[in-house]
């Protein structure tokens, strides 16, 4: 009798670790596939989100998931009072929106067509695979940015074309960062100490006409303008610890910058006992608004570029990058407010991005991040850490208000028209009896 009591026992401890084992393996995909959508950017409502969904497919009771900015923690229950946990430190980061594309659709296709683990993991390997845009293309993308935001925000042609050559050196900085794999803080400061005292160097030789119009083109190629609104945008959603990482360490970069481009203007003074002399020239009013039209346009396919979108995603991209500037300069006729213009664009490019997602089939975030980029307070940002660093404190407190109002005002934008398009697809699915 005690004998084959003891048997019941063995049989019930092997069926529970061959069931914990199974879960294991499932929870091990699904943070695989998680990993990859948070390096690749997406939002954490997205990614928590699509563990939850994952989990419930392969037939779990509850998922509990917490996405952070450097950590996943997972907890799927199972069965009576079975459950699993696994964590995932996640410690880089690289904008790919084709990858968070095709992961968002991956965890579709597992919910969808039940897919198994096997089935899922292959699918995986496959995507993880594919290739992207190569470095010489990224080269290239990187000379349109810069050349592009200097014309947007000013600079002359001759400013555009010293800056798209000061990015290939950026570029190649960058690279070969990531190839041994250094603080990621180094890199961005020594790309600012040598584009800052080239583009004095270019416009002290008759290249280029103004420091710091070739200056601002390099420095959106380094300024962390969309991490700064996206750290607002979370916290305002409730994802506080995320949101108050992102900031913090906006911040440092923008100093990083800041500090990088002042000591080379310092450097450059001190070695050469002379002053920079730039001039800016002063363009009519219409002429101002096509070339920042045009430049928004060509500049958000730069970007999109960069964040390794589709191809076939890049003409959507720059729209929404036009027609959210166009926005701006339109409410612009209506109010002279700065912050409310921007809103008024964050809400225009966020209700065009669910419109392309719906349409596209694709998460909103790959046609959002490179659409906002005209907007961002990449410059402001800059130009505030500028006058810390230069001890202009007055300038600081002045700018430093403007650059917090306009980060605000994104944020806000991009979240109520969020949450207003959450509610009306929850209430269409009420009707449809479909489960929201």
């Amino acid at each position: 009798m005690i004998m084959n009591k003891n048997l019941e026992a063995v049989k019930s401890d092997t069926g529970t670790g061959s069931k914990r084992r199974e879960w294991e393996e499932r929870l091990d995909l699904v943070l695989d596939i998680a990993e990859q959508m948070v390096m690749s950017g997406a939002e954490v409502a997205r990614t928590e989100y699509s563990i939850r969904r994952i989990c419930k497919s392969f037939g779990a009771v509850r998922a509990e998931a917490l996405s952070i900015t450097t950590s996943l923690i997972v907890t799927v229950y199972y069965g009576e009072y079975g459950s699993v946990t696994q964590t995932r430190r996640v410690d880089k980061f690289a904008y790919n929106m084709d990858r968070l594309e095709k992961m968002n659709a991956l965890s579709r296709e597992i919910c969808d067509n039940k897919l198994s683990v096997k089935e899922g993991r292959g699918r995986f390997k496959e995507l993880m695979n594919e290739k992207y845009y190569s470095f010489y293309h990224q080269i290239l993308f990187f000379m349109l940015i810069a050349f592009t935001f200097t014309l947007f925000f000013g600079g002359s042609v001759k400013d555009a074309l010293t800056s798209s050559a000061i990015a290939v050196i950026f570029k190649y900085i960058d690279e070969f960062a990531k190839k041994i794999e250094i603080n990621k803080f180094i890199p961005i400061v020594v790309s600012s100490l040598i584009g800052g005292f080239l583009a004095i160097v270019a416009v002290r030789m008759g290249i280029a006409d103004s420091v710091s119009m070739v200056s601002i083109g390099d420095v959106m190629l380094l300024i962390p303008g969309i991490m700064l609104t996206n750290s607002l945008r979370d916290m305002f959603g409730g994802d506080t610890i995320t949101g108050g990482i992102r900031f913090i360490e906006a911040t440092l970069i923008a100093v990083m910058i800041a500090l990088g481009f002042s000591s080379a203007s310092r450097f450059y003074e001190d070695l050469f006992a002379r002053t920079i002399v730039s001039s800016v020239v002063e363009l009519p009013y219409y002429m101002v608004i096509i070339i920042t039209l045009v430049t928004s346009f060509f500049g958000s396919i730069g970007y999109a570029c960069t964040f390794n979108t589709n191809a076939k995603r890049l003409m959507a991209a720059g729209f929404g990058g036009f027609i959210g500037w166009a926005a701006y300069i339109g409410v612009g006729y209506f109010v002279s407010s700065e912050p409310m213009k921007y809103f008024v664009a964050a809400v225009v490019i966020n209700i065009y991005s669910e419109i392309m997602a719906v349409r596209e089939k694709a998460p909103s975030t790959v046609f959002l991040v490179s659409a906002i980029m005209p907007l961002v307070p990449g410059g402001m940002l800059y130009k505030t850490m500028h006058y810390a660093v230069t001890k202009e404190w007055h300038k600081f407190g002045k700018l430093g208000v403007g650059t917090i109002s306009v980060a605000l005002a994104l944020a806000l934008g991009m979240l109520i028209a969020n949450s207003i398009i959450k509610s009306l697809r929850k209430r269409r699915r009420k009707r449809l009896g479909m489960q929201a």
